[in-house]
């Protein structure tokens, strides 16, 4: 038998370029449109998963540790159970886990947490120290993205350095997740301005939800193919003008469609509005080559 014994997993958040936003079916996971994201090298998840001798599961973040005999449908417990159950075994754990950087206000927390999640139960439970002890017994880091988008869809993006793609596919089991281009191809920087500490006054998820009911919606899906072909453009020619614009544009029209669903979701401060005229102001007098997605 594998001796089983703490594991620690540290997963990256990341920012994407062009979002998904909505749906085909909330249950696999499986996205509207394709995505790609940069990874965050300071923005990242630290989780640690230890057998126990107990029953249940339980899960310490931020001070509070709950317990899957009270709290059966969180998230997070669903999540282990679905690992448990693809390995067949039986073994609880206790989790801990802590962010570098604000929970639930725009960041990508479910991302980087996800992720850190997966890597950190499965290791726990087959004793595994490492990827490649991880890929031998069946979880290559391909498989660690499909599984870890079972419990976010952009967690799959944080198992890969560098900018990455989520590809939607045609059927579910069709989505792929590669890396487009290493880190080192143009290392580029993203400046997080936190407006608010507060988490999201409407998940995400509820929100992916509303996406359907915005008249902007289908036409937002028809034009992501022509954009991600400009984006790729722009990464391949580092060109940061057309980036810019690209990221900037994506990020306000998928804002449009959320603040016209149905329910309606605004997202957007009036600091929010006060720093997107502020950079742009920068950016006409040539002294802010900056821009701005949230």
């Amino acid at each position: 038998m594998t001796r089983l014994q703490t594991m620690t997993a540290t997963a990256p958040s990341n920012i994407a370029f062009i979002k998904y936003w909505g749906k085909r079916d909330p249950k696999l996971q499986w996205p509207a449109n394709d995505s790609l994201s940069m990874t965050l090298s300071a923005s990242k998840t630290i989780t640690q998963a230890t057998p126990n001798n107990l029953s249940h599961d339980t899960f310490t973040f931020a001070g509070a540790t709950l317990d899957s005999r009270t709290s059966p449908d969180h998230k997070v417990f669903r999540h282990i159970e679905t690992l448990r159950a693809i390995l067949g075994v039986s073994t609880h754990l206790d989790v801990t886990s802590r962010n570098t950087f604000p929970t639930g206000c725009g960041i990508a927390s479910s991302a980087s947490g996800f992720a850190a999640l997966t890597i950190a139960t499965l290791a726990a439970l087959t004793g595994a120290e490492s990827f490649e002890a991880l890929n031998e017994r069946g979880f290559s880091r391909e498989r660690l993205a499909d599984l870890a988008r079972k419990g976010s869809g952009s967690a799959s993006r944080s198992l890969y350095g560098g900018y990455v793609k989520w590809r939607s596919g045609d059927h579910p089991e069709s989505q792929k997740i590669t890396q487009e281009f290493p880190l080192n191809h143009w290392p580029l920087s993203d400046v997080i301005v936190v407006l608010s500490p507060g988490e999201k006054h409407v998940s995400s998820s509820t929100a992916h939800l509303a996406a359907w009911g915005s008249p902007l919606f289908t036409t937002r899906i028809a034009g992501i193919p022509e954009r991600m072909n400009a984006l790729h453009k722009a990464m391949e020619s580092r060109d940061i003008q057309l980036l810019g614009t690209i990221i900037e544009s994506d990020a306000l029209e998928m804002h449009a469609v959320a603040m016209t669903g149905e329910p309606r979701v605004n997202y957007f401060l009036d600091a929010t509005k006060e720093l997107l005229a502020w950079t742009r102001a920068g950016r006409e007098r040539g002294v802010l080559p900056a821009w701005v997605t949230v």
